[in-house]
């Protein structure tokens, strides 16, 4: 198994394709060493889209690689564990599965990252509080830790982003973002597509740049 991560794994996926609206541009967004960057964020977010409808969110989201797919794994009710694999460019679902009993995840730490092509990393985190909220954030990162462009709000304005969101590739372009979040009452996980943008010629994007 083949597993592209820095810190911790990754996860999520693509049950209904009910599209989000996620990728708000955020300039002075602080990064996640808390030093405000004005500039245009590096990071190319694509669509959210809700992957599962009755998460658990007190299970914390996991996610490998094996060859060209995503294996994404994640609490239900019950103690049940979802198991859902997806195509490793396009994130489309290929099986979604039902195990028996939920295993006991260990909690992600402070970020995730995922290293990629070309010599930079993309690393994932949350901020906010209680009292407005949590939203989920990517930044491109040379491989020395010299931030590339300013942060990038990846998740919905209407979700409140529950748990370390995960990041996932599996061919070093085409990256994974995935979180639990409360949505209208409900707890959802949800699947976004990012891209590092700075630069990457010549590789094909199936992300949608929002600037």
């Amino acid at each position: 198994m083949k597993v592209k991560l820095g810190l911790i794994g990754i996860v999520s996926m693509v049950a209904g394709c009910a599209s989000t609206g996620a990728g708000q541009v955020s300039r002075g967004e602080p990064d996640f060493s808390s030093f405000i960057r004005r500039g245009d964020p590096a990071v190319l977010v694509g669509d959210a889209r809700v992957v599962d409808a009755k998460v658990n969110p007190l299970v914390p989201v996991q996610a490998s690689t094996e060859g060209n797919e995503v294996t994404l794994r994640f609490g239900r009710r019950r103690h049940v564990e979802g198991v859902a694999r997806l195509e490793g460019s396009s994130f489309e679902t290929v099986s979604l599965e039902q195990a028996t009993v939920a295993d006991d995840a260990t909690p992600p730490a402070r970020a995730t990252r995922v290293m990629l092509d070309g010599g930079h990393f993309i690393v994932c985190w949350k901020r906010g509080d209680a009292e407005r909220g949590y939203r989920a954030l990517a930044q491109v990162y040379k491989l020395d830790g010299t931030p590339v462009g300013a942060p990038a709000v990846i998740s919905p304005a209407n979700v409140d982003v529950v748990g370390m969101p995960q990041v996932v590739s599996t061919d070093g372009h085409h990256v994974l973002a995935t979180f639990a979040a409360a949505s209208d009452g409900s707890f959802v996980l949800m699947a976004v597509p990012i891209e590092d943008g700075s630069g990457a010629d010549g590789v094909q994007s199936a992300v949608t740049d929002r600037r």
